[in-house]
């Protein structure tokens, strides 16, 4: 009988360890990184002009984005990412802080998660406009000549603050790829209405 009663014990101590094991055993699904902030990394981008019938007419304009180094800012690690427009080298510095692109002036540029709120407030030129920028089509599939992506789009309106400017509300916005980085931009000229995009005609991403 005792022989019996042990090998039953010993028979629950087995299931009981086994099910301890099965329910700790879950495999983690990592989060998309929309960003990509790692050094090496770039991406190139063709300048387009948007006519009336919002048809993109592509320029020979390019853009060349480059990830160079990461450095620290007031403590903070920012990635030093290099544009190449029209000849010139602009420098930006830009970090990930729990799914917000944040730039080294501590706008967030952009969030993978926040949806609801108003994620900044562009008031550097009060004399025109102010900007509001919100978070839009979660999960959307843009298309740009490198291929078919699920995306973010930081969306910013334009808000007019002259009583007599008689534009419409526009709206700026960046496209991001899920594991790609930024995939398109959509910008405007301010007094003459025109439109221009740029979208990603190739990469490089680790």
């Amino acid at each position: 009988m005792k022989k019996l009663i042990i090998l039953v014990m010993a028979v629950l101590s087995i299931l009981t360890f086994s099910c301890k094991k099965t329910s700790t055993d879950t495999t983690s699904v990592p989060k998309p990184d929309y960003y990509q902030l790692k050094v090496g990394n770039y991406w190139v981008f063709q300048y387009f002009t948007i006519d009336s019938n919002g048809v993109a007419i592509p320029k020979n304009q390019w853009d060349s984005v480059y990830i160079e180094k990461d450095t620290s800012i007031r403590g903070n690690t920012y990635y030093k990412e290099w544009h190449a427009i029209s000849g010139m080298l602009i420098p930006s510095y830009l970090r990930d802080s729990s799914g917000y692109l944040i730039n080294n002036y501590g706008y967030r540029m952009c969030s993978d998660d926040n949806f609801t709120d108003t994620i900044y407030v562009d008031t550097n030129n009060l004399w025109l406009y102010k900007g509001y920028a919100k978070m839009t089509g979660r999960d959307s599939l843009v298309t740009v000549p490198t291929g078919t992506y699920t995306s973010i789009t930081c969306r910013k309106q334009i808000v007019l603050t002259q009583t007599n400017d008689q534009h419409p509300i526009r709206y700026i916005y960046d496209v991001y790829g899920k594991n790609i980085g930024r995939i398109k931009s959509h910008n405007f000229y301010y007094n003459a209405d025109q439109h221009f995009e740029y979208k990603l005609m190739r990469y490089k991403v680790q």
